[in-house]
């Protein structure tokens, strides 16, 4: 009597371990499954986004951007002129090296004219009413 209680927990344990066998598989095949969709999913977006940095370099070559100007002008020809029309800091901006250095100083210097001793002691209540009426 006292080898078929043994037998039956040797077979319970059998069992457990090959439950424990089969679930330790099945949740090592769902991660590589998902390791392997992650890595797919992943070349697509670089092909995408290969494909988009590459558009974006054509789009800002010079080629690019005279043929729009060619089509919003009517010129048709290959040997019609583009006309760039441009305000000055536009063309500060591509020509000057430190535009943005000497923009920001500038920016500076006007906000700290705007801001006189007076505004600094007046109440926010006051400050709104010389904002809005002034």
């Amino acid at each position: 009597m006292k080898k078929q209680y043994i037998f039956v927990i040797l077979i319970i344990i059998l069992f457990y371990m090959l439950f424990l066998v089969i679930n330790y598989k099945y949740r090592e095949y769902k991660i590589n499954s998902y390791i392997e969709e992650i890595q797919i999913l992943n070349k697509d977006i670089k092909k995408s986004i290969d494909e988009i940095e590459g558009l974006i370099v054509y789009k800002s070559t010079f080629a690019y951007k005279n043929k729009l100007m060619k089509q919003e002008q009517g010129l048709k020809n290959k040997k019609e002129k583009v006309l760039y029309l441009t305000d000055e800091k536009e063309y500060e901006k591509y020509t000057n090296p430190n535009y943005e250095e000497t923009y920001k100083k500038a920016h500076i210097e006007n906000f700290d004219n705007t801001n006189d001793i007076e505004l600094k002691t007046k109440t926010n209540f006051q400050k709104w009413i010389y904002f809005i009426f002034k």
